[in-house]
């Protein structure tokens, strides 16, 4: 065999080992398509009467957040059912509360209390929420008032700080679009029931940080639940880090 022969034998074999490397970087590179980035989950109340949670489990769903309170006096009669039932098979598991704000003086630190009270949230439960969508005709500065401060009690007797539900909208219109709350470490929970297309975000994509919990749906459909349910997603693979255990 001649010198060009090789040479050019050689250049063949130098070609197939780089596209060979090239092509293995590239794989290695792409993200595992198949891989989930996010958890299912529902969220549920009264309204959804007494779901069959062996075949909401089945389903798929990963993980459950409950209404147990609202204002100061509301006690959700389904919350100890749900509760019970859903943590003893296995599935993550948390409680929010349906804000109310009004003027009276210490009502955030009361509905703190009520729900604190109510919703026996323990380290092995998921972090706990508060549902802010109701104004309670408080302006900016004394609705961010009230929130800080049902935040802070809530902290003060969990050791955690609690997730903020809510829209773009709302977050807008009657908090100021703040980035108080994104900055200081407070998770979000958005409501938008559309693709992620079309997500926005408040608050500068909440502090750039993103959303954890998305409510992409309040008309979906789950086995074992008869009612429309509202249907949840968590940006993430593993919820052991949203766990109150884990956050204290």
């Amino acid at each position: 065999m001649g010198e060009g022969a090789l040479r050019s034998i050689r250049r063949v074999r130098l070609f197939v080992v780089v596209g060979l490397a090239i092509g293995c970087a590239a794989l290695m590179a792409m993200p595992a398509s198949a891989a989930p980035t996010t958890l299912p989950g529902i969220d549920v109340s009264h309204y959804n009467g007494k779901p069959d949670w062996t075949k909401v489990k089945a389903a798929g769903t990963r993980f459950v957040i409950a209404k147990v309170t609202e204002a100061t006096t509301f006690l959700d009669d389904h919350y100890a059912n749900n509760k019970a039932q859903v943590e003893a098979l296995g599935l993550a598991f948390t409680a929010y509360h349906f804000a109310r704000p009004d003027t009276s003086a210490g009502d955030a630190v009361a509905e703190a209390d009520w729900f604190v009270t109510n919703a026996h949230l323990t380290g092995k439960n998921l972090l706990p929420v508060l549902d802010l969508e109701d104004s309670g005709g408080l302006g900016v500065k004394k609705l961010t008032r009230w929130t800080q401060d049902w935040l802070n009690e809530v902290q003060a007797k969990l050791g955690v700080k609690a997730i903020i539900y809510t829209s773009t909208p709302f977050w807008k219109s009657f908090m100021g679009n703040t980035t108080w709350f994104a900055s200081n470490g407070y998770p979000l929970w958005i409501a938008r029931w559309t693709n992620v297309a079309q997500l926005t975000l408040p608050a500068a994509n909440w502090g750039g940080q993103g959303w954890t919990l998305w409510q992409y749906s309040n008309a979906g459909t789950v086995d074992g639940i008869a009612t429309a349910i509202d249907q949840d997603r968590y940006n993430g693979t593993g919820l052991a880090a949203l766990k109150i255990k884990n956050n204290r």
